[in-house]
């Protein structure tokens, strides 16, 4: 890949995506400077290697940045844009990490001066955690980016920075901010909210019933874990896709109500065929899941219950010159062992996968 590595890179928002796209970089070989409001997160992110230096106020990470991206909450970013223009030169180009694009795409372009250049981005990764101090060098890796595709937007500019992003190693799809929107209300942001209600509605037997949160196990802290993101963020993320979130939450009030329907008609035929359809497009997803990500090609692994039993997995694979693009743990059971998922990059690696491990006595199947 050819090397922008000269750019001067600024980062404004020193919290879980910035500090991390900042670790990112600057293993890649980039000067990285910041700004954050915070002087502990901008100390932090010096610390852990997010920066490359240190900023004294917001001019000073800005003024020399060929590229600025903004990290901050969505509901900030036009205004943080806005900010930075008279600090930075002509040319410069500004990018975001938000999770909404049409209302920010819309609001920046409403004042943008001509020679400046705004690309709109959104990493699809994140954590429950948040701070300078959740920040993690490789959380970009294998990650979908979405950069928007509009007829605002210079080629040039966007080719920057997909450039840039390929270096932290996510790869790059590109959609239209409406399409992009639409996609997250879903996937994204109605679970939040389903996550939320679900834990708000167990506090209400909770209450009713004390001891009902003592009881929640393995499958409800699964389904909720996701609630434990900062309201903070949340709510001008809600707020800004709203059109879209509430699309979603009729959709998904639909196969609400004709759930219950069929379990107060006692149709049990029905229950089976909607419980083995939800079954079956979960477990397509890593696979078919061409939306935001490139098509990932899987093997399942049957492991015992002993310590290393996983490593000598990794080890083996990697002598084999294969690289694990993404690894999950499906089950695992005290005694019994269970299973793990492995992704790589290529058909014909996992065919050279499932040798290699049958060789060495695990059963393997692709998926």
């Amino acid at each position: 890949m050819r090397s922008q590595k000269r750019l001067k890179i600024g980062i404004v928002g020193l919290g879980l995506m910035g500090g991390s796209l900042g670790m990112a970089l600057v293993r890649a070989g980039y000067t990285v400077s910041g700004w954050d409001q915070s002087a502990v997160a901008r100390q932090e992110a010096y610390r852990v290697g997010a920066l490359s230096r240190l900023s004294h106020d917001l001019r000073d990470a800005v003024s020399q940045a060929s590229v600025v991206f903004i990290a901050t909450p969505v509901e900030s970013i036009p205004a943080t844009v806005r900010e930075c223009i008279p600090l930075v030169k002509q040319g410069t180009i500004f990018t975001d990490l938000g999770s909404i694009k049409q209302n920010i795409l819309e609001e920046v372009y409403g004042f943008l001066p001509e020679g400046y250049h705004f690309v709109a981005g959104h990493p699809m990764t994140g954590s429950e955690q948040q701070g300078i101090g959740a920040a993690d060098p490789f959380l970009f890796q294998n990650a979908a980016y979405v950069i928007i595709e509009d007829p605002r937007i210079s080629k040039e500019a966007a080719a920057v920075i997909v450039e840039i992003i390929q270096n932290t190693g996510a790869q790059i799809i590109k959609l239209a901010a409406v399409e992009h929107d639409r996609i997250v209300g879903m996937v994204s942001h109605l679970p939040h909210l389903v996550a939320a209600t679900l834990a708000n509605t167990a506090a209400n037997a909770e209450n009713t019933f004390p001891g009902t949160l003592a009881l929640a196990a393995g499958g409800f802290r699964d389904t909720t874990r996701i609630a434990l993101g900062a309201p903070e963020i949340w709510r001008g993320i809600i707020w800004g896709n709203l059109g879209q979130v509430l699309k979603a939450i009729d959709s998904f009030q639909t196969e609400l109500d004709r759930l219950k329907e069929m379990l107060r008609s006692g149709n049990h035929a029905q229950l089976d065929r909607f419980l083995a359809q939800a079954q079956e497009i979960r477990r397509g997803i890593p696979a078919k899941n061409k939306g935001f990500l490139s098509l990932l090609h899987e093997l399942v692994v049957t492991i015992e219950d002993r310590p290393g039993a996983i490593v000598e997995v990794l080890i083996f694979l990697a002598e084999a010159g294969l690289n694990i693009k993404d690894i999950e743990i499906l089950r695992i059971r005290e005694g019994t062992g269970g299973t793990l998922r492995l992704a790589l990059e290529s058909d014909a690696a996992v065919d050279q996968a499932v040798k290699v491990l049958e060789t060495q006595g695990f059963t393997v199947r692709k998926r």
